[in-house]
């Protein structure tokens, strides 16, 4: 089994930029890291913020004048609700899809379309307390990393069935969705059933669903980057869709709305 070079695709939570207020992002690309992110809720947003799909973890720290909460959540599988407070300053941590070291008792399973209140100790001592006394987000980044990298320290040597999923996500990656389960059989010499359970034990989604998320994903950054200049139909043969009515119907159940309307929700912040 060959090992092909990493291609992580940029995740995007598109309505954390639209319906908030004072977002910011750091890239990090170390320790399975993708960014840092901060951000307030906005007055008239409220009810109104949405997570999409994108196969990954976020924990995620809410900072209030007295307190902070600890939060961690896995991949939601369709647009959903996503029940944040006005008022408080969140900070949150996205990691690459596979790539959280999960605190103790807490499996990929329990956090699929969930957000878990844990111990702000999880991932370091202090840490929660820390990380609200930080003045801005460089500051509260490094913090966050100091504390991680020990848990890493733990991790130092990835198992066979590590291995095995980093390549298959990667080819993955690679193929913008479109990669059968016997083909990836075919290239590591391992069954369809042990791909299948091993990805699914460490992602708690099946690769195929993992592949939609992965096509929704490219939609969305090459809407993003390129929606100016590109067309539907283009958007959705780039993406690795079959056609436009194929991602339409993807996009509608994983972004809540067409990708028309998206579209002019994105326009008006680049003005």
């Amino acid at each position: 089994m060959r090992r092909e070079k990493k291609t992580d695709i940029e995740l995007l939570q598109p309505y954390m930029v639209l319906k908030t207020s004072d977002y910011q992002k750091i890239t990090q690309n170390q320790y399975g890291i993708s960014h840092f992110y901060e951000f307030v809720i906005k007055e008239e947003h409220r009810n109104q913020l949405l997570a999409v799909p994108d196969g990954s973890v976020d924990v995620l720290f809410g900072i209030e004048e007295n307190t902070v909460h600890t939060y961690i959540g896995g991949t939601v599988l369709k647009a959903q609700d996503w029940p944040l407070y006005k008022g408080v300053k969140y900070f949150g941590i996205r990691f690459q899809p596979g790539e959280c070291i999960l605190p103790k008792d807490i499996s990929i399973n329990d956090i699929i379309s969930e957000d878990i209140e844990i111990d702000g100790n999880s991932f370091g001592k202090d840490l929660a307390q820390q990380i609200g006394e930080m003045e801005n987000i460089e500051e509260r980044c490094k913090i966050f990393l100091q504390a991680y990298r020990k848990n890493l320290q733990k991790e130092n040597e990835k198992s066979q069935i590590l291995f095995l999923e980093d390549y298959i996500r990667h080819r993955i990656y690679e193929c913008k969705g479109n990669i059968s389960v016997h083909m990836l059989s075919e290239e590591t010499g391992y069954s369809e059933c042990y791909i299948r359970r091993i990805f699914k034990q460490i992602h708690g989604i099946s690769p195929k669903v993992f592949e939609k998320f992965v096509r929704f994903q490219n939609a969305l950054n090459v809407m993003y980057h390129q929606s100016e200049h590109i067309t539907l139909d283009e958007i959705a043969v780039d993406c690795g869709y079959y056609d436009q009515s194929h991602m339409i119907k993807d996009f509608k159940c994983f972004a809540g709305m067409t990708p028309e309307i998206y579209l002019t929700e994105i326009a008006g912040t680049k003005q």
